[in-house]
């Protein structure tokens, strides 16, 4: 193994990904918005506190019925899967990624810790965008859904809570505006060099 591919992690930034052409360049990397990800670490700091609430108000009760051992190490059982369930929902947040270029989209939807499920669709074969926006907190913080149908063989694709909407959508349609100016029929000139 060279030295090149060894050291390829140092090279590497959030404008690489597998199977990037070298002329392609990343207009847009989006995850969700970051409250989603709040909203769920303050769920988990509640259930971290939990079992605390049920010792100071049961620990009387428990320590009398002799049950002290079994209450531990049925905490101790819940802590490992909350660790996993916290553990897990970063993960989830941090993978799920949608990537703009000049040329393309890419939506890479994790489904698990080993599931994962890439599509990809031309700019040339978007048809419509829309934009979905919820309820006050999502007006209030600027982020919702953004559908694109596409005439590909996955008919839409759709960007989930991510932030400022509006103008994610300007700027795809603006690449796809460009890509249609400078590839006649959709045709992809780079690679006919």
């Amino acid at each position: 193994m060279k030295l090149k591919d060894h050291l390829q992690s140092l090279t590497t930034t959030h404008n690489t990904f597998e199977g990037k052409k070298s002329y392609e360049q990343v207009k847009l990397l989006l995850y969700r918005h970051w409250f989603i990800l709040l909203e769920k670490v303050f769920a988990f700091i509640f259930l971290a506190i939990l079992p605390l609430i049920l010792y100071v108000f049961g620990g009387e009760y428990i320590a009398r019925s002799e049950l002290t051992s079994l209450f531990w190490f049925v905490i101790v059982l819940y802590y490992l899967l909350w660790w996993y369930g916290l553990f897990y929902a970063i993960t989830m947040y941090l993978l799920d990624t949608w990537v703009v270029t000049d040329h393309r989209i890419l939506d890479s939807e994790q489904h698990g810790f080993f599931s994962r499920i890439v599509s990809e669709v031309n700019l040339a074969k978007i048809q419509d965008i829309s934009v979905r926006i919820r309820g006050p907190v999502s007006t209030f913080l600027n982020f919702g859904d953004i559908s694109i149908q596409t005439a590909g063989t996955k008919e839409r694709f759709t960007f989930k809570q991510v932030p400022d909407p509006r103008l994610i959508k300007d700027t795809i349609m603006a690449e796809h505006n460009a890509y249609l100016a400078a590839h006649k029929n959709g045709r992809e000139v780079h690679e006919e060099l």
